[in-house]
């Protein structure tokens, strides 16, 4: 009885110290998390929606979790390893609970002394992981040596690895843990690496927080690999810190099925129900954290920067949000892409200016309704959308940022044709955007 019993119970931990359990009914299958008493006095709510009271209900427990298992094919592959249904969030989670997003673990465990075991490190050889790739369309990236290793599968395939300061590439396990996310292309999605590497250095060219990038290829397999800003590895203690961190839909208590603010899609009939992630729920939520006004400028940017960009999909889970008893401010920007560049992909906007959701039919009106909506100063908007175009215009105008781009390791010659073409659409966009700023002010919504 005592097995069974602990078989639906596993150890939610911070730190090396459990703070709370997660519990399944084994008759009802509902969750729940609750929080040891020692850290309802000392610690913090691992999500808005998961109150230190313990108060709050199966489904909030469900969607925190749910949004921080993969997505997609790659969920499918890992409940059909697991030998468990794809909504078993509970078996997931105690499989991958020690490589999540964040800080927070999962354990089966009386105590997790992760931080205390000896790190393991499994080399993942170039050669080994080229053959994979050659062949990723018939195995997938998910399971290596027989066991399931955290891979998101969406617009790309990607795969969480250990790198250590001799950037050898693995799999840590014990005091070790994923420190980098690497991201391949999938066949229908040819450039689509390289397109994500020129507008992210764009972006932190212009001096907006972005996380750190390179490019390189496995073969002839185009790869961006992005340091993990919710990890630190402290080499001499060979250990990988964590820090807590939570998304978009987490941070506003939603479901993964809401991440676009059109959660029934942009049917005729549905088109209407706007109960997702949104821009407005999002700068609401900018008065609950650290900073509200510098938390609301970040917003800005990052928004006015994806209409630059043409990143339509920038959708609730592509923002995040380091969240602890200290800290609660977003995160480095990522996923920066230009999705106009690729014509297979539908090409509306994932959370609406204002009331339009055609990205062509962004002009100064839609920009004040995007202020009014989400109580922002026009004035304010207008100067912000003309300084940062300033800097995108800069590095695109003069080359500058191309140049730069051009001494990078791994960069061949014939990328520099795709940087010109991004170069292009991006500056044309963003004069555009620039030209409607002045009329902000003016308009009446």
């Amino acid at each position: 009885m005592a097995v069974t019993k602990l078989a639906y119970q596993v150890n939610v931990n911070y730190g090396g110290k459990k703070i709370a359990s997660l519990q399944l009914n084994d008759k009802t299958h509902l969750l729940k998390l609750e929080y040891v008493p020692d850290w309802q006095q000392t610690g913090f709510a691992i999500s808005p929606s998961l109150s230190l009271d313990n108060q709050h209900s199966a489904s909030a427990v469900y969607n925190y979790l749910d949004n921080a298992l993969p997505e997609g094919e790659a969920r499918t592959l890992l409940a059909e390893n697991l030998g468990v249904s794809e909504k078993n969030v509970y078996s997931q989670v105690n499989a991958l609970g020690n490589d999540l997003s964040g800080a927070v673990t999962f354990s089966s465990s009386v105590s997790d002394d992760s931080l205390n075991q000896k790190a393991t490190l499994r080399i993942l050889t170039e050669e080994e992981l080229v053959a994979r790739l050659d062949n990723k369309e018939e195995f997938g990236l998910l399971t290596w040596d027989d066991k399931p290793r955290l891979s998101v599968a969406g617009v790309q395939d990607k795969l969480n690895v250990f790198i250590n300061d001799e950037e050898q590439i693995g799999f840590g396990d014990g005091s070790l843990c994923s420190t980098h996310i690497l991201k391949f292309e999938k066949k229908n999605c040819p450039n689509l690496v390289l397109n994500e590497f020129f507008c992210m250095k764009l972006s932190a060219a212009v001096g907006l927080p972005t996380a750190d990038i390179q490019f390189r290829r496995f073969g002839q397999h185009p790869s961006l690999i992005v340091k993990r800003f919710d990890r630190r590895y402290i080499a001499e203690s060979s250990k990988v810190m964590r820090r807590h961190v939570i998304d978009g839909c987490q941070a506003l208590g939603l479901s993964r099925y809401h991440k676009y603010e059109r959660n029934l899609g942009d049917g005729r009939d549905v088109k209407h129900i706007r109960d997702g992630v949104s821009l407005e729920k999002l700068f609401e939520f900018c008065k609950t954290m650290s900073l509200p006004v510098e938390s609301m400028q970040w917003l800005i940017n990052w928004q006015l920067f994806n209409l630059m960009i043409s990143n339509y999909d920038s959708h609730g889970k592509n923002v995040s949000l380091f969240f602890d008893k200290k800290h609660k401010r977003f995160t480095q920007a990522y996923d920066l892409v230009n999705i106009a560049m690729f014509p297979q992909f539908k090409h509306v906007l994932a959370m609406a200016m204002g009331d339009e959701f055609e990205p062509d039919h962004i002009n100064a009106y839609q920009l004040a309704d995007f202020a009014e909506t989400c109580h922002i100063n026009k004035k304010l908007l207008s100067r912000l959308l003309i300084s940062l175009a300033d800097k995108v215009i800069y590095q695109l105008s003069s080359g500058v940022l191309i140049e730069h781009l051009k001494t990078e390791p791994f960069i061949q010659q014939d990328d520099i044709s795709i940087f010109e073409a991004l170069s292009e659409n991006v500056l044309v966009k963003t004069c555009y955007l620039k030209s409607q700023a002045a009329e902000i002010e003016t308009m009446s919504v």
